[in-house]
């Protein structure tokens, strides 16, 4: 499946989220991505629709099964990458979406 660099990147955050809570929220994306709700929201339509997150109607978010898989693989790329400019420079929370874009484009 491919997908753009920012739901590559909302992806990878849900899937981060999910490694330190039980319960992933909204709000909890909107807080993480310093990004408002409303953009949370329409980014989260979108992945219900790719069928990458199940939500009820204002509550848990959780990756699905494909979900799971997809992020998984994007993770592994992502963590090549990020390995790779490590010695080069460091890696600010800013660059994120520029290495989820550079995974677009492979």
């Amino acid at each position: 499946m491919k997908l753009t660099g920012n739901q590559i990147m909302y992806l990878l955050t849900i899937k981060k989220i999910g490694m330190t809570k039980h319960v992933i929220r909204s709000v909890d994306v909107a807080e993480h991505m310093d990004y408002s709700r409303a953009s949370i929201h329409k980014m989260l339509s979108t992945l219900k629709k790719l069928n990458l997150i199940e939500q009820e109607y204002y509550s848990s978010i959780r990756l699905t099964p494909l979900g799971s898989r997809v992020a998984n693989g994007y993770l592994k790329k992502y963590e090549k990458i990020e390995e790779a400019l490590k010695p080069i420079m460091p890696i600010p929370d800013t660059y994120i979406l520029g290495i989820c874009n550079l995974i677009e484009l492979m």
